[in-house]
């Protein structure tokens, strides 16, 4: 196809396909009777049903630009003032592959450094 200059008033552009050996192949095309969303509103309940579909909707839509707005704002702020953002790591009880075996969190060590103690080894 070609870009071309669109006739319709609310667009600048648009993809004209008209000449020989052009075509626009459809796949996965949806039936309008059975797509569940339409243009009318819905409720909460309605959307939680079709979770997978969620953020189609106007209302889940929103929130999300939203959201992205302020998080982008919120970083752009730190980064300007120089500040570095870190992913840090995660603790969590969660031992998932054995992640858990990697390190152990505790508080012996402070303690025994108090008491005059030795070191307690963990091996």
């Amino acid at each position: 196809g070609k870009i071309v200059e669109s006739p319709g008033k609310n667009q600048a552009v648009e993809l004209l396909v008209k000449e020989p050996g052009t075509e626009v192949v459809l796949f996965g095309g949806v039936d309008a009777k059975e797509y569940p969303l339409s243009k009318k509103g819905h409720s909460h309940e309605f959307l939680r049903s079709i979770a997978h579909l969620r953020p189609r909707s106007n209302l889940i839509g929103s929130v999300a630009r939203v959201r992205a707005a302020l998080a982008q704002a919120t970083h752009e702020f730190f980064r300007s003032n120089g500040f570095l953002y870190v992913h840090t790591p995660l603790i969590t009880a969660a031992d998932c592959e054995g992640a858990g075996e990697m390190f152990q969190v505790t508080t012996m060590m402070m303690d025994a450094e108090k008491d005059g103690k030795p070191l307690p080894m963990v091996g």
